[in-house]
């Protein structure tokens, strides 16, 4: 060390010093402001846990999920004071008998609704608080408030709250440990083999009576409302639900928009005759091009962006089926196909001509080859609409997904130009409204299978069909893959268990295609092509669906295959992993967000429903 690098230490700091000194200290500020605003922690950063690999001799990341079991529907036992408990002691004793070495112990799960609102309660009143003391440092006005028969300053108020709210995040919290566990739990243990034994035998002669065991999902990918109900209580939400979700199905808006582009195609009702004459005259032409050509995919597209999709998906969350989140995205995946199947496809074919159809329907002397024979006239009518439906979302869609990739763009242009100087816009605001978004995955995935089945069913009918399809798959997947890159993030991880619905729901389109094209082929009186189709094709999609179905499963429930599990380190970690955020010390890792099955949707997808 010489004598100058002493002096160097010692002297005192010049202002250049300061001044960067300064700059990094705010710039460090700034850094630990955005960690804390973060939107979620990373789906890997939740779902993975640290391990040491002895024959590797190294640090390695596995998953949590391939250590663990989920135990639900456990059967509550009469105490002596008479009150009803779930046996987790009895689990506890027979797994220990079961797995002497490698059981670790029972997650139990607690009722966190309570908690959980409180710090949604918690985070509106913090932002109010902030939002008021920005107010406050504009103005030139105090304003003031009541509180507790004390008359206080607004700011002071809003801080009085945010203190009350938060004191009642603690009892709630200290109530909801001390209460007792629901009816599911989670089982760890050291080894991914004892973890994948566990999920796959029958572990008990009553199992199937007293409890249901499944391989767990990751943290990431509980369904954490679904957990606190037992079988029996959820089927009974789905008997009550189901008219709902049947009612939202058939609700006629495909029969609408199609009797919108098709109303000067087909006989009108006596009440619309006058009006209709005009509308479809020469007089009228540009209206009714305007009307019939874009006003149908419009009405459509926006009925099934804003009420279908997030009603179906709140109506499905509320049937509690699943335990994990992307197996519920898959439940909604398979209603919004049979929507899209009924009120899309059927709808639009009958809408063409629904007079007809109808008094065809209601004819006494009709037999089902008739109804197939007037489907297979009808059917070519209404390929016009779905052309021009498909070419819209082929062409117009992509087109605004790369304009406005996100709403944020919308909410920033609203507070640049229009708020002026009456927004308080807080850094939590812009965290809600900028932030990266989940994949609507079952919705997404719904929107391609449906092109998908209107191009197979209508490719042989208008040919033009095929490469308006071809476009849009085209023009998706190039937007598609720069949102999944830059403008989506995942909010749990399902394993690739979307592919196996995927891959069923297309054979189902396949299927439909084939009895339409009979439909049309009897119509045309080509009575053995029409025959030779259902003979064959049907066949064949059922042997390779059982060959599907025997190679992959259901893709509802995966595990690790023995033989690979027996190679995987062994692993140990904390209880917090599995344990809801609100219900973590300081709430460590909660946000709004959690427990929702498409994220970042804040108004309009729940996490809690009735």
């Amino acid at each position: 060390v010489t004598d100058s690098s002493v002096r160097g230490v010692n002297a005192p700091p010049s202002e250049a010093r300061m001044a960067r000194t300064d700059t990094d200290d705010k710039k460090g500020q700034a850094r630990a402001r955005r960690l804390v605003e973060m939107p979620v922690p990373d789906v890997n950063a939740k779902r993975t846990v640290n391990t040491y690999d002895p024959d590797g001799k190294r640090l390695v990341s596995v998953w949590a999920a391939n250590y663990t079991v989920l135990m639900t529907d456990l059967v509550a036992t009469r105490m002596a004071d008479g009150t009803e408990r779930y046996p987790l002691e009895a689990v506890e004793a027979m797994f220990n008998s079961l797995f002497p070495d490698e059981f670790r112990g029972i997650i139990p799960i607690f009722d966190h609704r309570e908690v959980d609102r409180l710090l949604d309660e918690r985070d509106e009143l913090l932002n109010a608080f902030n939002k008021l003391k920005e107010r406050q440092n504009r103005s030139y006005q105090t304003m003031y408030a009541k509180r507790s028969n004390d008359v206080m300053t607004a700011v002071d108020a809003a801080w009085y709250d945010l203190q009350e709210c938060e004191r009642a995040v603690v009892y709630a919290r200290e109530a909801a440990l001390q209460s007792d566990p629901g009816p599911s739990c989670f089982v760890v243990f050291a080894t991914q083999k004892a973890a994948a034994q566990a999920a796959q035998c029958l572990l008990h002669s009553g199992s199937r009576r007293n409890f249901r065991v499944q391989p767990a999902p990751g943290p990431d990918n509980v369904n954490w409302q679904s957990v606190l109900y037992r079988r029996n209580q959820s089927m009974r939400r789905v008997f009550f639900i189901m008219p709902m979700i049947i009612l939202l199905i058939l609700f006629p808006s495909g029969i609408f928009t199609v009797g919108i582009s098709m109303a000067c195609n087909v006989e009108p009702p006596s009440g619309l005759r006058g009006f209709l004459n005009w509308y479809c005259s020469e007089e009228a032409v540009v209206f009714q091009s305007i009307v019939s050509g874009l006003l149908p995919p419009i009405l459509l597209t926006l009925w099934e962006v804003f009420v279908v999709s997030f009603f179906m998906m709140y109506l499905v969350q509320a049937q509690n089926v699943h335990a994990s989140l992307s197996n519920t995205d898959r439940r909604f995946l398979r209603y919004y196909y049979v929507w899209v199947f009924v009120n899309i496809l059927m709808g639009g074919v009958t809408g063409g001509a629904l007079t007809g159809f109808v008094e065809d329907l209601m004819d006494s002397s009709n037999t089902s080859y008739s109804l197939q024979q007037h489907l297979g006239r009808v059917l070519p009518i209404s390929s016009n609409f779905f052309l021009v439906f498909v070419f819209f979302r082929a062409v117009y869609l992509p087109v605004q997904r790369l304009i406005f990739p996100h709403p944020g763009i919308v909410c920033w242009a609203v507070r640049k130009y229009l708020c002026l100087f009456k927004c308080a816009v807080t850094p939590r605001d812009r965290t809600i409204k900028y932030s990266p978004r989940g994949v609507r995955m079952g919705r997404e995935v719904g929107v391609f299978l449906m092109v998908v089945m209107l191009g197979l069913t209508f490719c042989l009918i208008a040919p033009v069909m095929a490469p308006a399809c071809v476009l849009f798959f085209v023009m998706n997947f190039v937007v598609w893959r720069y949102h999944v890159l830059y403008v989506y993030e995942r909010g749990h991880e399902s394993n690739g268990s979307m592919w196996f619905t995927v891959v069923e729901l297309t054979v189902w389109a396949l299927l439909i295609a084939q009895v339409f094209t009979s439909f049309v082929l009897f119509s045309k009186a080509a009575w053995i092509p029409g025959l030779a189709l259902y003979m064959t094709v049907p066949y064949y999609l059922y042997r390779y669906f059982v060959s599907l179905r025997s190679e992959f499963g259901s893709g509802s429930a995966w595990s690790v295959p023995l033989g690979e599990a027996a190679k995987a380190p062994p692993a140990d970690f904390s209880a917090e992993i599995y344990t809801h955020p609100s219900l973590r010390p300081g709430a460590m890792g909660w946000h709004p967000d959690v427990g929702k099955v498409w994220r970042g949707y804040p108004g309009v997808a729940g996490k809690t429903t009735f």
